[in-house]
């Protein structure tokens, strides 16, 4: 039986695109626009997300949070790993990655109160290393294309580089005066899974999305080709793979571009604080899809889109999507400050 929890975004995301037919109905020429790259960027993600997690990658990076004896060096250790990792694989997948890790770790020493504490730092980090590339989030893949690879690092390298101590100190101010507590894994760790080759097969295809979001190569080449192999050599990755944020990512570009119309006008270039309100308020994809329809993509637009992307995110999402509800408030309590925080350093950065 699915995971509902898993249907939840999906839902919504259906329900903003028949809301966005309101506006506009999908025209042929809407459906070509769409930034079709990175939605298939995310079809190669899912797959490889789910290869990596049946191949044990994933346990093996739980392994080593486990070595850790305080609380406090095993969270800062799974903010680093977030922070590496979502520059090449999408800052939501590395949530929806390394979160269940974090989960069966603590879990195993007997902390699961911290759980939500830990999915909050996650996702922050997740969300603030993935700006540094267009392949570290869904809003980026599509708005850089218009700016240039070159100049969208250059643009968004002092916001990750302010993320990284912002990020360290998130650690003592999110588990307060449990920082320094001792954590112990009583039980023989397991032996590694996996086939070595698989596993290599997955990195190489997480390669071949960091190299799509640079477009060097384009979307129907990547997905015969991931198809096509996932055919031959694993094709129980498709029956695995957790298909509710591609899912979500197809159906919020339809209502982006479906509400281009209304939005675009109000995103003209120079709108900073309309275009991170809107980020904050609507989804910061939603928001791309609609600046990336219009041709109105700027080094602005960018700053001010990902200013605004730790609210209403996929990122913020997918942790969501990762914890029971009775835990939803535990992290609503450790994140809601720390999306201010972060937010407010993006906002000062991109001013100053």
């Amino acid at each position: 039986m699915p995971d509902k929890r898993k249907l939840v975004l999906p839902c919504i995301a259906l329900i903003v695109m028949l809301l966005s037919f309101i506006v506009s109905l999908p025209t042929g020429e809407m459906i070509v626009s769409m930034g079709w790259n990175g939605i298939a960027a995310m079809f190669v993600m899912t797959l490889t997300l789910s290869g990596i997690r049946k191949e044990g990658l994933m346990a093996s990076i739980g392994r080593t949070a486990g070595a850790f004896t305080h609380i406090g060096a095993e969270a800062a250790f799974f903010a680093a790993v977030s922070m590496l990792l979502s520059p090449f694989v999408s800052s939501p997948f590395a949530v929806a990655s390394l979160v269940p890790a974090a989960s069966e770790v603590l879990d195993k020493q007997e902390r699961k109160e911290f759980i939500p504490r830990f999915t909050a730092l996650i996702a922050i980090a997740s969300a603030a290393g993935g700006m540094i590339l267009p392949a570290g989030s869904p809003q980026s893949m599509m708005l850089h294309k218009s700016i240039g690879e070159a100049s969208f690092i250059a643009s968004m390298l002092p916001f990750f580089l302010l993320s990284i101590p912002v990020a360290a100190l998130m650690v003592p101010a999110i588990l307060g005066r449990r920082l320094t507590e001792r954590t112990y894994i009583t039980e023989d760790a397991a032996p590694q899974e996996g086939n070595r080759g698989l596993r290599m097969l997955y990195v190489c295809l997480a390669a071949v999305v960091f190299l799509t979001s640079l477009s060097l190569f384009q979307w129907p080449d990547i997905v015969i080709f991931t198809a096509a192999l996932l055919l031959v050599f694993d094709r129980s990755a498709f029956l695995k793979a957790d298909w509710s944020l591609f899912a979500s990512t197809l159906l919020f570009s339809v209502a982006g571009s479906c509400l281009g119309p209304v939005l675009a006008p109000l995103l003209e270039e120079g709108a900073f604080w309309k275009a991170l309100l809107a980020s904050a308020v609507l989804g910061s994809f939603p928001v791309a899809s609609v600046i990336s329809g219009a041709g109105a993509g700027s080094l602005m637009l960018l700053e001010a889109v990902n200013a605004g992307s730790l609210w209403v995110s996929l990122t913020a999402a997918a942790a969501l999507s990762s914890l029971p509800r009775a835990q939803w408030k535990g992290f609503f309590l450790s994140y809601v400050p720390a999306a201010a925080v972060m937010t407010a350093v993006y906002i000062a950065t991109a001013v100053i």
